[in-house]
């Protein structure tokens, strides 16, 4: 819990890049209100948008009050995001790539939710949005980041999956879930209730599809050129690193290492 003054919420929309007309730059989000979004990409396109959700991740870690908000990964395979990984050692970030990792990560961020629920949702408080506002005493936020493709979907029943996503946005817990184009023909119920339930956006042969789900202005979207958030990552982490209080992460005793984490 944070102690703090500094009224805040979760930002209002994720940053997903610029429009360019003429000298002009709009940058352009897409709401937060539903609680995420899917990204999914085509072989060609999965560099690109990369490129795009660790951009918006750093982003958001910079722009929104130290220890705010943490990341949560679930995957297995070879590594991604590798300005992220090393905010692991400051516990921003946090990876599961093992089903037995993922459902204790699950686990937790299921147990953050109900506590939630049970003890600061109500009337007067119906998100931690809401209570963020009013409160002295902040509740973090978490964005939880999936791949559709890696995520264990057998060691977690269906019913929680589907009190997952109806239920994490008001409790200050918000998801993108990411995969190749080809999972939306998964014949996994898990799978399917997430990416019914997110709005989609498509990237394919490096074009981003800004359809009025994404982004509802679309006379900006025909009249402009669309360019995906691209930031300089190494400034972020930057500016990441001067916010945290590195000698207390740096105390032998403060120090919590995750064990196993080597990506197989």
């Amino acid at each position: 819990m944070l102690e703090n003054n500094e009224n805040y919420t979760f930002p209002w929309g994720f940053h997903l890049g610029d429009l360019h007309k003429d000298n002009q730059i709009i940058p352009l989000y897409t709401s937060s209100e539903e609680g995420g979004f899917c990204l999914l990409y085509d072989k060609d396109s999965e560099a690109k948008a990369d490129v795009m959700l660790e951009s918006l991740c750093l982003e958001l870690l910079t722009s929104m009050p130290h220890e705010s908000l943490g990341i949560a990964m679930f995957d297995f395979g070879r590594k991604k995001f590798y300005h992220l990984s090393p905010l692991q050692y400051l516990q921003l970030y946090k990876i599961a790539h093992k089903p037995q990792m993922m459902l204790e990560l699950f686990e937790e961020i299921e147990r953050t939710i109900i506590s939630r629920y049970d003890d600061l949702i109500c009337c007067n408080r119906p998100s931690i949005n809401a209570h963020n506002q009013k409160s002295k005493h902040k509740q973090p936020y978490q964005l939880v980041l999936i791949n559709l493709e890696n995520f264990s979907t057998q060691e977690i029943e269906l019913r929680r999956i589907q009190n997952f996503v109806e239920s994490a946005a008001k409790a200050g817990v918000y998801v993108i879930a990411f995969g190749n184009q080809s999972i939306e023909e998964s014949p996994s119920q898990t799978t399917q209730t997430i990416l019914k339930h997110f709005k989609t956006l498509r990237v394919t042969q490096g074009e981003f599809a800004l359809t009025n789900e994404i982004f509802e202005f679309a006379e900006l979207v025909e009249e402009s050129t669309f360019k995906p958030l691209n930031l300089e990552k190494s400034h972020l982490m930057q500016e990441v690193l001067s916010n945290a209080d590195l000698e207390a992460f740096l105390d032998p005793e403060a120090i919590k290492l995750e064990e196993n984490t080597k990506v197989q």
